[in-house]
């Protein structure tokens, strides 16, 4: 059975516009737009009548993680559970989709143009939540976000917590500022340069620290690897705002306060966290103990009364425990080959077209794996997804110029 090739087209990108505009707001209604653009690529299959593969320099590391994942549950504790707990690597599949599919540079900037104006919406919501506590769209109380001593709030935008805020706003505030360097309109670069700093203001009343220092790293990379001709007023323009930003609202990194006074018990649940982690991989070194089994063994090794969690709040610890040595070895493999291929190709491409967006995705990753020593956001969905559909994005702008020579493939 054939489809007109217009319609696995049309369904693809419109599944991808759905994604771009419920990406800031909504997680279902962002997974639905990823169905429907997945969906368009299963059409395009049965259309050709074969299977088409672009291939990358991800092909092998995912593939090798993966099969680390499927060998750590047939030796986990749990197995139902850990089988449950394996669909969700099926975000994945968001990077390989752009770079199978997204042969359309204009289409790809209008679907971060989208994410961008959209998540300027919501920073400046986010900004309205940190002074005045109040939201309109869920019902979790924000008295729990209050910074303590103070009447302001941590910022967590349309998400429910600040730590999957904090990530998303990072991620496109890098982004949108990667697109601004390398744009020739001054007033549309302008628009990125305003709107990069409104959602990075949106991460800093986040309060989240992890994030928060990813930015900074974030641009430390970016001001590293950038060839745009505007890089010195760049440099002032964002160490003019972080002074401003701190004048105007000084506690704007108060949660570092019982780090810099050596008040760990105060900093909060980490070290417990990171130490009881550790406990169970150093048991369970090999294989791990299965994905999706975590909050059972983190309770029975817990030495202290403490809350239970679900994760390792570190995504490399986190792999390490559910998956053991191999899948921790496999998941940095990954990760180390992304930013090394990332940083090669934006370095050969001569392409002013994709460079930026080469750019965006090197400073992106690089952002993220300072931010994942903090926190596990490869296990939370929204920022999973924002995180991967940009360095697909990138990626996919990189194969479809013949002057942009793709390294490691």
């Amino acid at each position: 059975m054939s489809y007109p090739k217009f319609i696995s087209q049309n369904l693809f990108k419109f599944g991808l516009v759905i994604f771009a505009i419920f990406s800031p707001f909504s997680i279902a209604g962002a997974q639905m737009g990823l169905g429907l653009a997945i969906l368009g690529w299963i059409l395009e299959f049965f259309e050709r009548k074969k299977f088409s593969w672009k291939s990358s320099f991800w092909d092998k590391p995912i593939l090798i993680y993966l099969c680390t994942v499927l060998v750590s549950i047939i030796f986990s504790y749990n197995v139902k559970q850990s089988l449950v707990s394996f669909v969700d690597e099926w975000l994945l599949l968001v990077f390989f989709l752009c770079v199978n599919n997204l042969d359309d540079l204009k289409f790809s900037r209008k679907l971060l143009d989208i994410i961008i104006f959209l998540s300027v919406l919501v920073a400046i919501y986010a900004i309205y939540q940190h002074y005045t506590g109040k939201v309109f769209f869920h019902t979790r109380p924000m008295e729990e976000f209050r910074l303590p001593g103070t009447n302001k709030f941590r910022s967590i935008g349309n998400f429910s917590m600040p730590l999957t805020y904090g990530f998303y706003a990072m991620v496109v505030s890098l982004t949108s500022f990667c697109l601004a360097s390398f744009e020739s309109e001054n007033k549309k670069r302008n628009l990125y340069y305003l709107a990069s700093l409104f959602i990075l203001t949106g991460n800093l009343f986040s309060y989240t620290r992890g994030t928060q220092l990813a930015q900074i790293f974030g641009f430390i990379i970016f001001f590293i690897f950038s060839q745009g001709k505007n890089k010195r007023n760049e440099l002032i323009l964002v160490l003019s705002y972080f002074v401003f930003i701190y004048f105007i609202d000084p506690d704007i990194f108060v949660r570092f306060k019982p780090l810099v006074t050596s008040k760990f018990h105060e900093a909060d649940l980490r070290t417990i966290v990171w130490s009881t982690s550790f406990r169970i991989f150093l048991d369970h070194p090999i294989f791990g103990i299965g994905f999706g089994n975590f909050n059972y063994f983190y309770e029975k090794y817990l030495t202290v009364k403490s809350q239970i969690f679900g994760h390792a709040h570190n995504d490399f610890l986190n792999v390490a425990v559910n998956a053991g040595i191999i899948g921790f070895f496999a998941f940095l493999w990954m990760w180390v080959a992304g930013w090394l291929n990332l940083k090669r190709n934006y370095q050969k491409s001569v392409d002013q077209n994709a460079k930026p967006l080469l750019l965006a995705g090197l400073v992106v990753v690089s952002a993220y794996l300072l931010a994942s020593q903090f926190q596990c956001f490869y296990t939370d969905a929204i920022d999973n997804m924002i995180l991967f559909f940009i360095i697909g994005t990138s990626v996919a702008a990189n194969k479809y110029f013949k002057n942009s020579p793709l390294i490691g493939n």
